[in-house]
């Protein structure tokens, strides 16, 4: 299930997409994303999104348009942020938002950028969760490598 499909193609060409760090950093996190889902079969999709907004990586199919699902994960991560600073918390470390047809999961990563996925309806949540917070570390070190280059 990916969501917000395209009503019309927008010239993606199907090629994931990568605002920041050099080629290399981008395999490395289309790697560490596609892991991601072949050890949690729950996950539908999945992305890396910078603290600025940016997608940095996904496995967003074609006909998604990509550009559309980052404004949406921006806009729940800066929420989600609001809403712990306004309940005197630091930062939400994580976000679970149930939907209809699934769920769409956040979990902060340390210098503030996040990684996204989004489930069918009876995905074993937690399990997700934990999954993707462990691969936290591995998309944390292929960011800041893509930093320092």
């Amino acid at each position: 299930m990916d969501i917000m499909p395209l009503r019309r193609h927008i010239g993606t060409g199907g090629m994931r997409m990568a605002e920041t760090g050099g080629a290399g950093s981008t395999e490395n996190l289309d790697r560490v994303l596609a892991d991601l889902r072949a050890l949690s079969g729950d996950i539908a999709s999945c992305s890396v999104l910078s603290k600025d907004g940016e997608l940095l990586a996904s496995s967003h199919g074609e006909g998604v348009d990509r550009e559309r699902v980052a404004a949406m994960v921006a806009a729940l991560v800066n929420l989600a942020e609001r809403v712990a600073r306004e309940n005197d918390k630091e930062h939400a470390s994580q976000v679970r938002v149930k939907a209809e047809g699934g769920h769409v999961l956040l979990v902060r990563l340390d210098a503030g950028d996040a990684l996204a996925a989004t489930t069918g309806p009876d995905a074993r949540v937690g399990l997700v969760l934990y999954d993707m917070r462990n691969a936290r570390g591995e998309v944390e070190k292929v960011l800041e490598g893509g930093r320092e280059a």
